[in-house]
């Protein structure tokens, strides 16, 4: 029997293993189980490799996992992972149920919250108990406000900023009852049908699970500039990121987007060269842990935020730091 207030955590899986952010999820959903007085587990869903998850996911040491597998859910289909979660939320029952807000959970959220006729809160960056009642908090007006929501349904689906919660720490014993669920899926039912999956292969780090981003604006002039903060990127370990003008330019892939249409990132040190600090923009970073601002317009937006400036011209101060970073890091 499912446990009181329990709270269920949906975990992608990413070329047949658990999605980088599970750990982010997991840690959230701890968090909100804990305020509750509930239990926590977990539903992964994929097509062979399911079960091979759902052991690692005991790791963690949540309370059950649901495992779904079916050809089916191989690859993300809306329909079909709709179908399929709605049954693991019948039979686990959940007050809250959280997954990331990635491609993935910004499409299925959604679906399974009009499937479920439930509440949805999206890209929230944290919670806390108040009284006896649980909120969630999230970036509105281009991350200018904070709103605090709190659940009106039971259940309630929650998406997570990624980045914006502790990873949970694996246990010493694994534990957690793991329990099969099954789901009819047919192709007949589907309104949609894939064609194609084309998978762009990108070089370098991902922007998404980076740790550390360089990302350039339209300051930098030129697709020839961008090549210095890939040496910069190179020599700290991170990801290229960029404001919305490079991209339309076509100076760097619109992948590198950083921003309310782009990418929401929160790494623990983003490098903004060259941008000038868009309500935009600022929606798709804010969050990072550590902020530093190179422009050679000392009254430049994004210094504001900033914990740390350079003011001066970008060929300058790059290949400096740069310099400086290889004999550092040697």
């Amino acid at each position: 029997m499912p446990t009181e207030n329990q709270v269920l955590v949906f975990l992608e899986m990413e070329r047949g293993a658990l999605h980088p952010l599970a750990a982010e999820v997991l840690g959230a959903g701890k968090q909100v189980a804990q305020g509750l007085n509930g239990g926590l587990a977990a539903v992964v869903m994929g097509g062979g490799a399911a079960s091979d998850a759902a052991s690692n996911v005991r790791q963690f040491g949540v309370e059950r996992v649901y495992v779904l597998e079916h050809p089916f859910l191989e690859a993300y289909h809306g329909e079909y992972f709709c179908r399929a979660l709605s049954e693991v939320c019948r039979m686990a029952a959940p007050t809250i149920m959280l997954m990331a807000n990635t491609l993935v959970g910004g499409d299925l959220a959604p679906r399974l919250a009009w499937n479920l006729e439930a509440g949805l809160i999206t890209d929230c960056v944290a919670t806390e108990m108040a009284g006896a009642e649980i909120t969630f908090t999230k970036p509105i007006y281009s991350g200018n406000v904070m709103a605090v929501y709190a659940p009106a349904t039971t259940p309630t689906l929650i998406t997570l900023r990624p980045r914006a919660f502790t990873p949970l720490t694996a246990v010493e014993t694994p534990r957690g009852e793991i329990i099969p669920v099954s789901a009819a899926l047919d192709q007949a039912s589907a309104r949609t049908t894939v064609v194609e999956r084309i998978e762009e292969e990108g070089d370098g780090i991902k922007l998404g699970s980076a740790q550390r981003i360089v990302a350039g604006g339209r300051g930098i002039g030129r697709a020839e500039g961008f090549a210095l903060l890939k040496d910069m990127a190179e020599a700290l370990g991170a990801a290229i990121g960029a404001s919305r003008p490079p991209c339309d330019l076509g100076w760097v892939p619109a992948k590198a987007q950083v921003g309310q249409t782009g990418e929401i990132v929160a790494p623990g040190l983003y490098i903004a060269v060259g941008i000038s600090g868009s309500t935009q923009h600022l929606a798709g970073m804010v969050g990072s842990k550590t902020i530093v601002a190179i422009n050679k317009d000392p009254q430049a937006t994004i210094f504001k935020i900033a914990d740390y400036g350079v003011v001066g011209n970008y060929e300058d101060v790059i290949p400096a730091i740069t310099g400086t970073l290889r004999e550092i890091l040697v």
